[in-house]
């Protein structure tokens, strides 16, 4: 009896080793490929950044978002916020948006895919109530995002080009226009994926205008940034990982 439970942990023991090596063997892979690291972004991606938060800062020169990332894609790393500064001019002054009056803030995205196994899908969901995302082609506005390759349907490109993808269905009677959910061909690391899109402010009840500090009735209300998550979806080898780790875990229990 002492020789089978001896044996239980053993293996118990060697299935966890096993587990652990393997997650290292692709931190490590994918460290070495991307030593450059700046910033972290979303569900599945990790960098040598500290910082949870990833602030994007928008150019009053041509009323548009920037942010230019370096990343790996870890399926066990979580969830990254990132908050866009509220607009201002080019004297650093608040720009007020209306509501009643739609005025989309373009969004460039490029991320730079330093290590770890492909990407092919992409979740990106704002949460900040009263903002939408606008893709292009989207038919409320036309035409609203400068679009190089002259199409106004690229959301997604691969080192600069229009790379097709399709929207993954959202749950039965939901209209979320606060998300992005898309899949598309798999993007492997060494390319850049870029994200194009656009922030949209359309209110809420208690808030028509953003940008003055305020609510509708006067009550003065935090307006400095918009608080987006980003994430894509973990890839099917990740999760056998997981799995093979919870049964480590479950043998050892029962043992």
């Amino acid at each position: 009896m002492a020789t089978r439970k001896i044996a239980s942990w053993a293996w118990a023991i060697v299935l966890t080793q096993a587990v652990v090596f393997l997650m290292f063997a692709i931190t490590a892979s994918a460290t070495a490929q991307g030593t450059s690291i700046s910033r972290t972004s979303g569900f599945n991606l990790r960098s040598t950044h500290s910082s949870p938060v990833i602030p994007v800062e928008f150019n009053s020169s041509d009323l548009k978002y920037r942010l230019d990332v370096n990343l790996i894609f870890k399926p066990s790393a979580p969830p990254m916020n990132k908050i866009f500064r509220s607009p201002t001019d080019a004297a650093g002054h608040p720009i007020i948006l209306d509501a009643l009056q739609p005025f989309p803030l373009e969004v460039w995205e490029e991320f730079y895919l330093a290590g770890g196994p492909p990407v092919s899908d992409w979740h990106e969901e704002i949460l900040t109530p009263g903002w939408e995302w606008l893709l292009p082609g989207d038919s409320r506005i036309p035409d609203p995002i400068d679009d190089p390759f002259g199409t106004h349907a690229s959301l997604i490109t691969k080192n600069g080009e229009p790379w097709y993808s399709r929207p993954i269905p959202m749950p039965s009677g939901v209209d979320d226009r606060q998300k992005v959910w898309v899949e598309f061909e798999p993007i492997p690391h060494g390319n850049v994926l870029d994200v194009h899109k656009a922030l949209l402010w359309v209110g809420t009840t208690d808030n028509r205008n953003w940008g003055d500090g305020i609510l509708n009735d006067g009550t003065t209300f935090d307006e400095r940034y918009i608080k987006v998550r980003e994430y894509p979806t973990p890839e099917p080898t990740s999760f056998a990982l997981l799995v093979l780790g919870a049964l480590a875990l479950l043998v050892y229990r029962r043992r």
